[in-house]
């Protein structure tokens, strides 16, 4: 029960801010700096105790293949000293050390979780198969309920995290649609893009764990026993587009047309639903209004997008030369941001929109590095290959997160991650407690 309730609330964010001094900026509150308690940590304590066991045993067949027990030996090996030695330094680096301590002990709960979600990987999967149409529907139909009345719904959303907005409320994200203002669709989340990206990989990963029953695409697609894998396909596109995630639309109209010109053998069918397809996207840009240069495609629907991502990325790529080789502290980018936005004609509070240098600005060359081996230490499998659909997801978190970060700075996301990771990894041995 509490593990499927986990995997339930993963795209909420309820939770209880605390702001404590180290969490303002120039006397400002920020969410990202904010030692928060979520919905979801309570409910990870919980799984936590009830299967501590679990999330620490080393199982018998790593035994048998020679594998070392989670010792104290094994873990005071010589690479251990060397990855806890770089959190000691990166901490001292810190000009805010007590909220790089914060994100490296949610670093810590993250590989903890995975760990876990590896050792059950085949529980998890069966947990998914339900819970993942309950986050495309839910998050879908919110989503085009808050763009059809310009502003948030409250009410039992408000306890799933939904925050409070209308089309006047400042920062909001907004599109215009036939001449008409309206917001951007939130769900539960904290920005759109976040949604849209998360909506994206859900998809994906529903079609891996349930593929389509009529992947041909033929009349037999229409029978009622196939309507709910339609339906949930079909909403999941829909809240990807009441997001106004250009990048995300991008993404995945590359992938549509991937799979049809994949799996549609008669070329005239083939043919005929990639002009569909087009056709869908141009009645939808005809419908947005496009008021906007080309190269401000990517750039968000701020007509200063692009000027705030690239001076963003300036002040990152100073951070990082700055100090190349263990960064500024883990979350202190911001902390350190109104350092090298003094003389620039914007001044905008957000992490760089750019996960690769955000991690070289915080962890420096010495944390991508660790990030890297140890991404690839994760998921390799020396007996089977990683499949195509993780290929996949790693190439949109990878794309996406080029021209923006949530993948590292929003719990939603983060979790995700952490599910693909734990999902793409080597083993998978049933080790059942509490469900």
């Amino acid at each position: 029960m509490w593990l499927f309730l986990f995997l339930l609330l993963i795209p909420t964010q309820l939770g209880k801010h605390f702001w404590p001094d180290w969490s303002y900026v120039l006397g400002i509150r920020i969410d990202y700096l904010s030692p928060t308690l979520y919905l979801l940590d309570l409910i990870w304590i919980v799984l936590f105790f009830l299967n501590f066991k679990t999330f620490f045993k080393t199982p018998q067949s790593r035994l048998k293949s020679g594998q070392l027990p989670l010792t104290r030996e094994y873990l005071f090996k010589f690479k251990y000293l060397i990855i806890l030695g770089f959190v000691g330094i990166n901490i001292l680096m810190a000009v805010n050390p007590m909220v790089a301590v914060y994100k490296w002990l949610r670093l810590g709960q993250f590989l903890i979780t995975f760990f876990y979600f590896k050792k059950n990987k085949v529980l998890i999967k069966e947990k998914l198969v339900k819970v993942i149409p309950c986050w495309i529907i839910l998050e879908s139909l919110l989503a085009v309920a808050q763009m059809a009345k310009n502003g948030s719904l409250n009410g039992i959303f408000y306890w799933l995290g939904e925050r409070s907005f209308t089309f006047n409320t400042i920062g909001v994200a907004q599109i215009s649609m036939l001449g008409r203002g309206l917001i951007r669709a939130y769900g539960t989340f904290s920005h759109p893009n976040s949604l849209a990206g998360f909506l994206l990989v859900s998809l994906l990963l529903w079609g891996w764990l349930k593929p389509s029953p009529n992947p041909s695409l033929d009349r037999a697609g229409l029978l009622f026993k196939n309507a709910f894998w339609w339906g949930v396909f079909w909403l999941g596109l829909l809240g990807i587009f009441v997001s106004g995630s250009r990048t995300v639309w991008v993404l995945t109209l590359v992938l549509i047309l991937g799979f049809v010109v994949k799996n549609i053998k008669n070329k005239i069918k083939a043919v005929t639903l990639i002009l569909l397809f087009l056709g869908i996207i141009f009645f939808g840009f005809k419908l947005v209004n496009m008021e906007y240069q080309v190269s401000d495609f990517l750039g968000g629907w701020d007509a200063d997008g692009i000027g705030k991502r690239t001076q963003l990325i300036s002040a990152g790529v100073k951070m990082f030369k700055e100090s190349p080789l263990f960064g500024v502290g883990l979350g202190n980018f911001l902390v350190r941001l109104p350092e090298f936005q003094k003389n620039n004609g914007i001044f905008w509070l957000q992490p760089v929109h750019n996960i690769i240098l955000l991690i070289m600005s915080e962890a420096g060359l010495f944390g991508l590095i660790i990030l890297i081996f140890n991404f690839q230490f994760l998921i390799s499998n020396k007996k089977k290959k990683i499949d195509l659909i993780f290929k996949i997801i790693f190439g949109v978190i990878l794309v996406s997160g080029m021209v923006d970060h949530y993948w590292l700075t929003l719990p939603q996301n983060v979790w995700l991650v952490v599910l693909v990771l734990s999902l793409s990894s080597s083993s998978s041995y049933k080790v059942y407690q509490v469900k």
